[in-house]
């Protein structure tokens, strides 16, 4: 929103909402990543010489290759972890600013 000052503010009561949904999404990533890391361990391709070939390749898809699902969901809760600050920031500098706010009219005095 915009303030009578022409700055852009937030209010922290809809900011509040956004960083729990951006922590709740970080959460669902970082399971995902675990999950995924697990798959190391996948088996079952059988005896064929293409057998270990396609298992490393899945292997790799899921973690340990440079474009594998663990790097792309770490990405994500970068990305995500950063939106998440920028809101706590401006929910704490609303808080500050309110604060001030309030203790310069409690320091004016009344009006002589």
């Amino acid at each position: 929103m915009q303030n009578p000052g022409g700055e852009f503010g937030l209010d922290p009561d809809v900011a509040r909402p956004i960083v729990k949904a951006c922590e709740i999404l970080i959460g669902e990533y970082q399971l995902l990543a675990n999950d995924a890391r697990h798959l190391n361990q996948f088996d079952g391709f059988g005896t064929l010489a293409s057998g270990p070939a396609l298992q490393k390749k899945f292997q790799d898809k899921a973690f340990g290759g440079t474009d594998s699902l663990v790097n792309a969901l770490e990405s994500h809760i970068a990305a995500v972890d950063g939106m998440r600050a920028y809101f706590q920031k401006c929910i704490d500098d609303a808080v500050a600013q309110e604060q001030a706010n309030a203790d310069s009219l409690r320091n004016a005095g009344p009006p002589t």
